[in-house]
């Protein structure tokens, strides 16, 4: 059996999918791009992902371990390979591994939304090709008109895919603090009460600080550049706005 499934490869949220599948009796196969195959099994197990070399992957199917390769799946940004594996032993199956890996899963994450956008604006521009035929062909209108509709749902499904991607980079990026080439909106922080200024560096982990200004009853005034959402601010914060556009083209 097959099912399609959009996430991070190797991520904790694909993890979870995996596993679920295992709990309604389907064990993982084989992977193609964002196609699952699954294979029928009453066995309990416990899925784990691993990014490896091409170098240590050839020399999985050699190791005698409690641990079965599932499947494996090369990625090309990064070039690094995605390593399934199971076990059906208890004792093995409540393990928790911190990989550390954030930032890889977020090169993954934007090469997976690359692609995706890549995907949309070449079937929006196969699509206008398309519609200019028609309307020479004079089509009904009817006809038209279903013909449009189907084409704006297959051209802006990548997108919405590729929305729900780029909340998973967001994230990693909170993590990782890593920001290249990241749009970051700005927040309108107003802090009341102040006796001195703001220790920004004991809060940079939420983005780029800059003051503004302040009044004479202790109200501090701060643009934060941040990928992060008011609920992760630790301190007591008015919000005024969400300020900034997207760049053309950036989901």
């Amino acid at each position: 059996m097959w099912r399609y499934q959009m996430a991070v490869k190797g991520s904790e949220q694909e993890l979870r999918w995996l596993n679920q599948q295992v709990q309604r009796g389907q064990l993982l196969r084989r992977i193609r791009g964002n196609w699952y195959q699954f294979q029928k099994t009453t066995t309990r197990y416990q899925v784990f992902s691993e990014y490896v070399s091409g170098n240590v992957a050839t020399e999985i199917d050699d190791q005698h371990t409690p641990f079965k390769l599932l499947a494996r799946l090369q990625l090309t940004k990064p070039a690094v390979q995605v390593i399934y594996t199971g076990t059906a032993q208890t004792e093995l199956q409540g393990a928790r591994v911190d990989r550390q890996d954030a930032p890889l899963q977020l090169k993954i994450a934007l090469a997976q939304r690359g692609h995706l956008l890549n995907v949309m604006n070449i079937r929006l521009v196969v699509g206008l090709i398309l519609a200019v035929i028609v309307i020479s062909l004079n089509v009904s209108d009817n006809v038209a008109s279903w013909g449009m509709l189907a084409w704006l749902l297959f051209t802006f499904y990548p997108a919405w895919q590729a929305s729900r991607l780029h909340k998973q980079a967001n994230a990693l990026r909170v993590i990782t603090q890593q920001y290249d080439d990241a749009w970051r909106p700005t927040m309108h922080v107003f802090l009341k009460n102040m006796s001195t200024e703001l220790d920004t560096e004991k809060v940079a982990g939420l983005g780029a600080w800059a003051y503004v200004g302040q009044d004479h009853h202790g109200m501090y005034w701060y643009d934060l550049k941040t990928l992060a959402s008011a609920a992760e601010d630790s301190v007591s914060v008015s919000i005024v706005s969400w300020l900034g556009l997207a760049p053309i083209g950036f989901v």
